[in-house]
């Protein structure tokens, strides 16, 4: 995974550059003022780093940059996955800069807040030599990573189950009513709402019918008399009933002689049997209406009470059954809670022994990993003009949590007899920046993320370790893609890529361009930068030199 291609517009004096990169290790180098830093600004905007008005070139109206990810593999819950994969293997960051001071941030053509390209640009690179910008400074950062140099993600995550499981047992003990009181009211509440729910013997829809039969209730006397004259209507002497078998027999008679008349004989006669059900079904009807005020009286009381339920439990006779018995389950846990109280405070007890001993295994393995690490780094520091010794790594102990019971602090003391302080109280740019180097070289294997951006770890180096600096440079970049700025030759003479930023004034205005060099050129910087002319043929012998020394020395690693 690498930083592709890199593309810069109106970015303080850059009124547009492209430059594309390649893997290993890549050196910009130029003149001081030229620009060489506005790549790094650049390369932070697009990992997410706040913006400034002042970033915009004069006469303007905005900074752009994009740059060209391979895509880094996130995890199916980072919110940034779905955005990643729909590059299909490339990353496309645009970040504009507005002059009005307006900040807009695009990944493969999809609108994300800075906070979000932030958070995705820890997975595509790192920039050293700002502090703002340097998670090895963070403790959590400090903490992952001597796990992963000590190979310790099996006991973390071992810790992180066990803590879990406490947490589940602290979260069921806490749910138990602890105040006998209150235990004793809440079993008698829901004893009662039980009971009482129970007890109505309940079916749903029976409000619906009662409502119904009350409603027939009230006008009983007029719907049986009705029904009454209805079945006088259809059978009495001289009724509907009558008035349809005399024109059936009438239209029988018609049929007799054309026959069309004959359907009308069946209908009529469908008729008759029409009328002769619709007067037993009524008559049923209103011989079944209950005229007993007792049965009325009956039914408005079981109605009331089943408002009463409703009124009290729910909003429908379903929902009142479905509270009763949750109120059943409940009381038989609660009923059981002496029981089960013992049975999570022994449970809690246990895991939490567990959690300790696992996070003391953790916290034993960390201070032995950690005792490896600072040795390793500080075999690194004398190199590259740090005092031997500087580096060292304090385990503070914290209360167990799901990381284990520790509070790792990596620590620097510059000067020999000053005492240690955290990393992120050094002062010195180049200090932390080489310091830094010093940690990626150890920590190369362990430290996942592409890209590693060094401004100023050449500061204070003098040429008796530049070379020492640029061997671990190249030595980093097995891992990942370095991009460095530096003032150095001897190191930029071990770079596999070498782009010289340099500026010029057209029209009256200054800007900046950046140029990837091939060999001759490239022998041409090394020449200037070693304070002699292009044309020098001391300097030019000295960079070829430099050039030849660099293609035959081995790795360190």
């Amino acid at each position: 995974m690498a930083l592709r291609e890199l593309t810069v517009e109106n970015l303080a004096v850059v009124e547009s550059v492209r430059l594309p990169l390649g893997d290993g290790f890549t050196v910009l180098t130029g003149e001081t003022g030229a620009g060489k830093s506005l790549v790094v600004d650049a390369v932070a905007l697009v990992l997410g780093a706040r913006a400034a008005t002042d970033q915009v070139r004069a006469g303007t109206s905005a900074a752009r940059v994009e740059a060209i990810f391979d895509a880094p593999p996130l995890p199916d819950d980072d919110p940034m996955h779905e955005v990643v994969a729909a590059g299909e293997g490339s990353v496309i960051v645009r970040r504009e800069v507005g002059a009005d001071g307006r900040s807009v941030a695009r990944v493969n053509d999809r609108a994300v807040t800075v906070g979000g390209l932030a958070s995705l640009g820890q997975a595509l690179g790192e920039i050293h030599g700002q502090h703002d910008q340097q998670r090895l400074l963070e403790p959590a950062r400090q903490l992952a990573l001597l796990d992963r140099f000590g190979g310790l993600e099996p006991l973390v995550a071992d810790v992180g189950e066990r803590h879990r499981a406490w947490r589940a047992s602290v979260a069921a003990s806490a749910e138990l009513i602890t105040d006998a009181h209150e235990l004793a009211r809440r079993i008698e509440l829901l004893r009662h709402q039980a009971d009482e729910i129970e007890g109505a013997d309940l079916r749903p829809g029976e409000d619906d019918e009662l409502e119904a039969t009350l409603r027939a209730a009230e006008h009983a006397e007029t719907i049986a008399r009705s029904a009454a004259e209805a079945v006088a209507a259809l059978r009495d002497e001289g009724g509907a009933g009558d008035a349809i078998a005399a024109a059936e027999r009438s239209l029988g008679t018609a049929a007799l002689h054309d026959e069309r008349f004959r359907e009308l004989v069946d209908r009529a006669a469908g008729l008759s049997a029409e009328i002769a059900e619709l007067a037993r079904d009524a008559g049923a009807l209103g011989e079944g209406v209950d005229l007993d005020p007792a049965t009325r009286a009956t039914a408005e009381e079981r109605l009331t009470l089943l408002y009463d339920l409703r009124r009290k439990y729910g909003e429908t006779l379903e929902a009142v059954i479905e509270f009763g018995s949750r109120s059943a389950r409940e009381l038989a846990e609660l009923e059981g809670q002496g029981e089960a109280r013992e049975r999570l405070r022994a449970e809690e007890s246990a895991r939490a022994a567990e959690l300790e001993e696992a996070a003391a295994g953790l916290s034993s393995a960390r201070r032995e990993a950690g005792d490896r690490l600072a040795r390793q780094v500080n075999d690194e520091l004398p190199p590259l003009g740090l005092s031997a010794g500087a580096f060292g790594i304090d385990l503070e102990r914290v209360d167990v949590g799901p990381t284990g019971a520790d509070r790792v602090v990596f620590t620097f003391a510059p000067n020999a007899g000053e005492p240690p302080r955290p990393m992120s109280r050094i002062a010195s740019g180049g200090e932390a920046s080489r310091l830094s180097l010093a940690l990626e070289v150890v920590l190369a294997a362990a430290d996942d993320t592409p890209l590693l951006v060094f401004d100023e770890v050449d500061a204070g180096v003098g040429g008796r370790n530049a070379a020492a600096l640029g061997e671990r440079l190249r030595d980093l970049s097995r891992f990942h893609q370095i991009l460095c700025v530096t003032h150095l030759p001897q190191v930029a003479a071990l770079a596999d890529t070498h782009v010289v930023v340099g500026k010029q004034t057209v029209d009256g205005r200054t800007t900046t361009h950046a140029t990837v060099l091939d060999a001759d050129a490239r022998a041409a910087e090394l020449a200037a930068m070693l304070g002699g002319t292009a044309t020098g043929t001391e300097a030019r012998a000295a960079a070829e030199a430099l050039l030849r020394e660099a293609a035959g020395a081995p790795d360190r690693g």
